[in-house]
């Protein structure tokens, strides 16, 4: 398929080699005048009329530097018009020079050769075929005018005819290869247009990715890294922003799994922390070579995906599992809690009814396991809304007050105006009232105040919302605290082990965190770590 050229990528040549040309001209015009001052070749130069010929390599040179002057200071491209009268300045320059040195034996003419040639360059169209025929009537009214004014023979008609015959030729082969160019050169700039569109299109896609991307040169340095990454490692520290060029050293517990997979990389790295608040993430390495530097590619995934997709199967197999033997557990539960209210309707002594309080109890521990086992296995995909977070606390807080019997206190403080999140309010409902009832229990049994605190806040790094709940209690162990998530862990008798687990599954299945940080009773709480919304509603009114 033909490219097309516009005009202005026509008409317009390269500042170079216009460049090149005017000073090629130049030096031939002194060389010419400083011949002609000196006296050499002046059986060849201006050897008919010598005054025309210094009269005209004057002015050739006087013009051919005046020209220099655009080309050297001007910031713009010269005009057609200004290229067109310099290529037509030599031509009637070097026919004066032609006829005053006796015509085309001088060897004058085949300098029009290279200004034919440069016009086809410099000059597009049909302009450059114009100077091809100009150059051949200056050579032919030359040498008309050297037979009938100097008397010269009439044999210099048929060089002059193949001169001319070379000058049209010039002007063609020129053109071609001129068009040829910049046809290549034109082919050149889309192809660089469309590389650099495919560029910025791969490093958008890069940065969009909710894969977070690293690159690390050998010196440990980064390369390469994408928002999604700078997200997942905990956002831009004040001092020591992640960035290109950084050390990977700044994010030390990711420097820790290079390490580990450079010493072996046959083994799956284990999920890390980047700071206490955050999700677990996953590293994946792979070698890279970038000419005689070797570097590695980092892929950091947060692992609340995969273990949501990981929860779904669960709840599915659990969900079938639980269908099937509760019917098997309920009756004979029910069976054994029936039997024991029968008893306890007959006449007894103090040991009989202290067993039987002990079955009774059991029982609706039993009964209790059983339905929250049903109640994790029931639990459908979020239902996700946008919430403004101090709002629905607000009503939720309503809502709890009125299902007590006893008088107890909800603080509510909020360090960030206008925080939203993105979660499930019926599972956010679950998950807070699981902890509020612990810590209105634990509260209670410690200073006799029923009393919990929520603090909403946002993280200074990562910038995520998050929920922190307080309470008046002992706080948990330091020996427990790896275990306090577990199925079936209570420090309490009468718990089933499963209110906290059933919290941060619902936790994970809506994309957020929730952890227990303290070292002291004093400040020790429960968070909830949000995630983003990805697009804001309108404040409400």
């Amino acid at each position: 398929m033909p490219i097309k050229i516009s005009q202005s990528e026509a008409t317009t040549p390269p500042d170079t080699l216009l460049s090149v040309y005017g000073y090629y001209r130049a030096l031939l015009s002194i060389a010419l005048l400083v011949m002609c001052l000196s006296g050499a070749a002046k059986n060849i130069l201006g050897n008919q009329l010598p005054e025309l010929f210094l009269v005209s390599s004057a002015a050739y040179a006087f013009f051919c530097l005046l020209s220099l002057i655009p080309l050297k200071f001007s910031e713009t491209s010269p005009s057609t018009q200004l290229m067109f009268f310099m290529l037509l300045t030599d031509m009637v320059a070097l026919t004066l020079m032609m006829h005053a040195s006796g015509g085309l034996g001088s060897g004058l003419g085949y300098l029009m050769l290279p200004a034919v040639a440069a016009g086809s360059i410099l000059v597009a169209g049909q302009l450059a075929l114009l100077l091809a025929a100009i150059a051949s009537i200056c050579v032919m009214t030359e040498t008309l005018s050297t037979i009938m004014l100097l008397g010269k023979n009439q044999e210099s008609i048929f060089p002059a005819g193949i001169l001319g015959i070379l000058l049209f030729a010039t002007a063609l082969i020129f053109q071609i290869l001129t068009q040829r160019i910049r046809h290549a050169q034109h082919l050149a700039a889309e192809r660089a247009t469309e590389n650099e569109q495919l560029q910025k299109l791969n490093e958008s896609i890069v940065k969009r990715m909710r894969t977070g991307i690293l690159v690390v040169d050998s010196r440990d340095d980064i390369r390469l890294i994408n928002s999604a990454a700078i997200q997942l490692l905990g956002g831009q520290k004040p001092g020591a922003p992640l960035g290109t060029g950084q050390p990977i050293r700044l994010m030390l517990p990711l420097f820790q799994q290079l390490e580990r997979w450079r010493s072996y990389p046959w083994i799956r790295t284990p999920t890390f922390k980047a700071n206490p608040s955050s999700s677990e993430l996953q590293a994946n390495f792979a070698p890279l070579s970038h000419g005689q530097e070797r570097q590695t590619l980092i892929f950091l995934e947060d692992t609340r995906t995969l273990i949501q997709q990981a929860q779904q199967l669960k709840l599915s197999s659990l969900g079938r599992l639980t269908g099937s033997i509760a019917h098997e557990i309920r009756n004979p539960l029910g069976a054994i809690s029936h039997a024991a209210q029968l008893l306890s309707e007959q006449p007894k002594d103090p040991t009989s009814e202290k067993l039987l309080d002990i079955i009774l109890r059991h029982c609706l521990r039993v009964n209790q396991i059983v339905e929250n086992v049903l109640q994790l296995s029931r639990q459908k995909m979020p239902a996700f809304q946008k919430l403004w977070l101090q709002q629905w606390l607000g009503k939720f807080r309503s809502e709890y007050l009125d299902t007590q019997a006893s008088e107890c206190t909800i603080e509510i403080i909020s360090m960030n105006k206008d925080t939203q999140i993105f979660f499930d309010p019926g599972h956010l409902a679950q998950v807070l009232t699981n902890l509020i009832d612990n810590a209105i229990r634990f509260s209670e049994q410690q200073s006799g105040d029923r009393w919990v605190k929520l603090l909403i806040s946002r993280d200074p790094t990562s910038e995520l919302p998050y929920l922190d709940i307080y309470d008046k209690g002992p706080g948990v162990s330091p020996k427990d605290q790896d275990f306090i998530f577990e199925p079936f862990f209570t420090t309490n008798h009468d718990g089933s082990g499963l209110g906290l687990y059933l919290a941060r599954e619902l936790c994970d299945a809506n994309y957020a965190s929730l952890n227990y940080f303290g070292d002291n009773p004093e400040n020790s709480y429960f968070r909830v770590g949000f995630s983003h919304p990805e697009k804001l509603l309108p404040r409400p009114a």
